[in-house]
């Protein structure tokens, strides 16, 4: 379809009456022109315009700019690309809009020599379609809204021509975007602390369960894997988060468990496996024999307060219990992550929750001398566990279930995490140029948050290397 064709099209449609405008202003013609085809500078003096790229006006190419909101409280740029499509030098400018779908309008600014150094400056636009007539009344708001800034930007003119004596950019106001690229630069501040708050959320405090076995459930994330066991009208709930992830730990047991909870099992002292332990003040809580000695150590003012939370049923070597038919094996290794930890083993189920002696994907965190964090301690049951339960499923403390080859390669990390360090130790590194000097990423495991002593910190390589450096050197001094 040819140019004219569209404009008579557009002529004869009923979509919408022209809005249209002009005024005189006391600039002769040619001055007026002269400064108006430099399209860039119309933000300058026509507030309908926030920017626009062209220097000058050329039939056939594009125009591109952007306009600001109809209000000045609207939160809308609005971008547009238009081709030129008339262009008369001294009389008049056309371009025609077809980049939306179903949707096209032509915008002409146009002006007339009155003589006596006066021109007559207009504004006319008209759009039609399919894709135009449901935001009808949007576009008539706008294109009206064009029209009464372009005509008061006109007046703008006149009164610098007859302020200057004569039209030029260096005259001009310049426009200022330092107002809009804040406004951006906040948006992007709270898009991005949004962004970083779901992922934090999503990665470590969202609560999502995974049903095992008959009436054997994990509870993921939340602070620290949970599992939940159910049989013959009693529940049982190994490690109970800290909150808010003990809240919701508990709200999924309300209303999915059919019994109320008569046993919690501790598999360290560790605040993020313990605190919701209150929750549930008439379960049996058990524990190694040195977890509440730990949890009152370093904890003691959340157990002072949440005294009904510490376990008092104490296992020293292993213990079974029932829940129903469901056989718990309870399992005191030796100090490994802590020097009281437990694993919890369902026979029938196949099934190990191995508290932290695990960590699955992400750095673990290390208790330095504090609650008898052993490396090769980790490592020996870790090995165990692989070795003696080939066929087992593994929840870990953090991360996804695992099989005992996920345990063999987190054992071998240890072991490698160990000797690079003992190496650096006995080299006489500084535990901080060993961080920087071990290089751990091969493994490509994950970042973990912790709020250890109230304090955030996170299990990253380098402070593993830094705890393990700790670790050696708390080791080397007992030796001597």
């Amino acid at each position: 379809m040819t140019d004219r064709e569209k404009a008579a099209m557009l002529a004869s449609s009923t979509d919408m009456v022209p809005v249209q405008g002009t005024i005189d202003v006391e600039v002769p013609i040619d001055i007026l022109w002269k400064f108006f085809a430099h399209a860039n500078l119309w933000p300058r003096w026509n507030k309908c315009f926030f920017w626009a790229r062209n220097k000058n006006l050329v039939k056939g190419q594009h125009l591109i700019w952007t306009f600001q909101p109809i209000k000045p409280w609207y939160p809308y740029k609005m971008w547009a690309i238009a081709n030129i499509v008339e262009l008369e030098p001294s009389k008049k400018v056309t371009w025609e809009v077809t980049a939306l779908p179903g949707m096209y309008a032509r915008h002409t600014y146009h002006v007339e020599d009155l003589g006596n150094g006066r021109t007559r400056f207009g504004s006319w636009e008209q759009g039609m379609g399919w894709g135009f007539r449901p935001m009808r009344w949007f576009w008539l708001k706008h294109f009206t809204f064009v029209k009464d800034e372009s005509l008061a930007g006109a007046l703008r003119l006149e009164q610098q021509y007859k302020s200057a004596g004569a039209l030029n950019e260096i005259d001009m106001p310049k426009k200022s975007y330092f107002g809009f690229w804040f406004v951006i630069a906040i948006l992007l501040l709270l898009l991005g602390c949004l962004i970083a708050g779901c992922t934090f959320y999503r990665n470590y405090v969202r609560v999502t369960a995974i049903e095992l076995a008959p009436g054997v459930h994990a509870l993921m994330g939340g602070g620290g894997n949970s599992l939940v066991v159910e049989d013959g009208g009693e529940t049982l709930v190994v490690d109970t988060k800290f909150p808010p992830g003990s809240e919701a730990l508990r709200r999924w047991i309300s209303r999915h468990a059919q019994s109320p909870v008569k046993i919690v099992v501790n598999t360290h002292y560790h605040y993020d496996h313990t605190e919701g332990n209150s929750l549930y003040p008439d379960a049996d809580k058990i524990a190694s024999r040195e977890t509440p000695v730990l949890m009152k150590k370093f904890d003691d003012d959340w157990w002072a307060a949440h005294a009904g939370g510490v376990p008092a049923d104490l296992v020293d070597d292993t213990k079974v219990l029932y829940v129903g038919s469901i056989e718990v094996q309870l399992t005191h290794p030796e100090a490994a992550h802590t020097s009281g930890d437990l694993w919890v083993y369902l026979p029938k189920q196949n099934l190990i929750a191995t508290g932290d002696l695990v960590f699955h994907g992400y750095y673990p965190f290390m208790d330095q001398p504090e609650g008898g964090t052993s490396i090769p301690g980790m490592v020996a049951v870790v090995r165990a566990l692989a070795r003696d339960y080939p066929n087992a499923r593994f929840m870990p403390g953090h991360g996804m279930m695992a099989t005992a080859a996920d345990l063999q390669i987190y054992a071998n990390y240890l072991e490698e995490l160990n000797r690079a360090v003992l190496a650096a130790h006995a080299e006489g590194v500084s535990a901080y140029d060993a961080a920087s000097r071990i290089d751990l990423s091969p493994w490509q495991l994950s970042i973990l948050p912790s709020f250890h002593h109230k304090k955030m910190i996170w299990a990253t390589a380098a402070n593993d290397v830094r705890w393990a450096y700790f670790l050696s050197s708390s080791s080397t001094r007992k030796l001597e």
